[in-house]
């Protein structure tokens, strides 16, 4: 992390596009292979939006797997589940992951809150990761995107300002786990 950048600022994603569409199930199975633990992530380009909305899916899924109370089997399923906004593992990748086909998206590092991590280390596992995937990274940055939003379940007028989108995404992570009619 940057000097001086509070840490709700930046979270650890990369941006990438791949020349070919992604043929999932293959894919997934390629990343089980070499992902180095649970911590490493692909998600939808567009539900990922800004650092606060990753960093509270952060926060909860690493809490939720700490106090034994995940929903989800694994820490990455538990942090797609949280940030999808559900308590149906399948609804979330659903929402947030990859779909067949993806030609972009976001590989995202869940950090582990207990303890200090190396950003050099972790840029290089990255850039690997997508390397030995085919992928290509890209200069994308998150942004705050309404179809995105919708495309995790939340209901927004077309007009909002992004400050109350990112609030919505917030509380939608955050009643992930209190409503169960979701």
């Amino acid at each position: 992390m940057k000097q001086g950048v509070a840490m709700w600022e930046t979270f650890p994603c990369w941006s990438w596009e791949s020349s070919e569409p992604l043929e999932l199930k293959s894919f997934v199975q390629s990343f089980q292979k070499i992902v180095p633990n649970q911590r490493w992530v692909f998600c939808r380009s567009d539900v990922a939006q800004t650092p606060r909305q990753l960093w509270t899916a952060a926060t909860v899924s690493n809490r939720n797997t700490d106090r034994g109370t995940a929903q989800a089997r694994s820490l990455d399923a538990e942090f797609l589940r949280v940030l999808a906004g559900t308590h149906n593992v399948s609804e979330a990748f659903k929402r947030a992951g990859l779909p067949n086909g993806a030609t972009s998206g976001w590989l995202l590092h869940i950090p582990d809150q207990n303890s200090t991590t190396d950003t050099q280390t972790m840029d290089e596992n990255a850039g690997q990761l997508l390397t030995n995937l085919g992928l290509s990274q890209t200069s994308s940055t998150l942004e705050i995107n309404i179809a995105g939003a919708k495309n995790l379940g939340i209901a927004l007028d077309d007009g909002i300002d992004s400050n109350r989108i990112e609030a919505s995404l917030i509380g939608h992570i955050l009643l992930a786990d209190v409503s169960s009619s979701q």
